[in-house]
């Protein structure tokens, strides 16, 4: 992390020194505050429908929080360094073999416990063109480019400094899938009901699976040096399902997003116990005190 000389703290604003004195706690109320206005507005006020108004709250969030934070913070040097991360694609070839198939595979591994999933099974060639483009759009003007440079370039590094990987990574992982909370007043919206009975359930499985999904990530960070392009990659997997590509007829509903809740947890689980907690961490590199 880039510190920034004490002559250099002292000519900014008092509302610079404010966030460089608390930059974790400015990140996630710029992260969450803007987007909660902006997605309350348009779900309850304007009523549009999800896309693609829905794209921007990434941008108007973790994104620009990021880098809000980081300039308060570290100034140009710490706003360049945040660059690299996000362009840090020269990592080993396996981490992309991991993200690019072994990824998918184990989200396609969690559609056979579903009924007649196995019947289903069939590649399906002419949906691939769209289902290509679909997973670019989300790429570029989705979740995964808002939303990555802020919860892994900048919060992860500083809640394991602070927390430590395992603790710093399930304080992530909730506050990940708050942040999602607004979107669910939206009927349809990964499962949500059309009321309030119809809406816990979905939301609790979203959060639980959420904090699931952080560890691999967090272990993923660590080890390619904080690459960008393979987080925004990971999570772009995450958005946009293969199920009319590889198990046409079968439906992306709750009870898949509940096989994947079971068999990421138990990644999670697998991933801490592992790395004895380091989660791909150096071991030179503790919490801080």
């Amino acid at each position: 992390m880039v510190h920034t000389p004490v002559r250099a703290r002292a000519e900014r604003g008092p509302l610079a020194r404010a966030v460089a004195a608390r930059p974790l706690l400015s990140f996630f109320v710029l992260s969450f505050a803007p987007s909660f206005a902006y997605e309350l507005v348009v779900i309850l006020v304007l009523r549009l429908p999800l896309v693609p108004w829905m794209f921007a709250a990434p941008f108007i969030g973790p994104f620009a929080a990021a880098f809000a934070v980081t300039a308060a913070c570290e100034g140009r040097d710490g706003v360049r360094a945040l660059l690299r991360d996000l362009w840090r694609w020269r990592v080993g070839g396996r981490w992309y073999a991991l993200v690019l198939l072994g990824l998918p595979a184990l989200l396609m591994l969690c559609v056979l416990p579903l009924p007649g999933a196995a019947a289903a099974f069939g590649p399906v060639p002419r949906e691939v063109p769209a289902w290509v483009l679909g997973f670019a759009l989300v790429l570029v003007v989705g979740g995964p480019l808002g939303e990555e440079p802020g919860w892994r370039n900048f919060a992860t590094p500083r809640l394991q400094e602070r927390f430590g990987p395992v603790r710093g990574t399930l304080v992530l992982g909730v506050l990940w899938g708050l942040w999602h909370l607004p979107l669910f007043m939206i009927e349809g919206y990964n499962h949500a009901g059309g009321g309030l009975g119809a809406t816990v359930l979905p939301y609790l499985v979203f959060l639980g699976f959420t904090v699931a999904i952080a560890f691999p990530f967090t272990w993923l960070y660590n080890r390619t040096g904080g690459s960008g392009p393979l987080a925004v990659l990971a999570h772009t997997f995450f958005n946009v399902t293969l199920l009319p590509v590889m198990f046409p007829g079968v439906a992306n509903d709750l009870r898949y997003e509940a096989v994947q809740l079971a068999a990421f947890g138990a990644v999670a689980v697998s991933l801490v116990t592992v790395t004895r907690g380091r989660l791909g961490r150096a071991p030179n590199v503790g919490p801080r005190s």
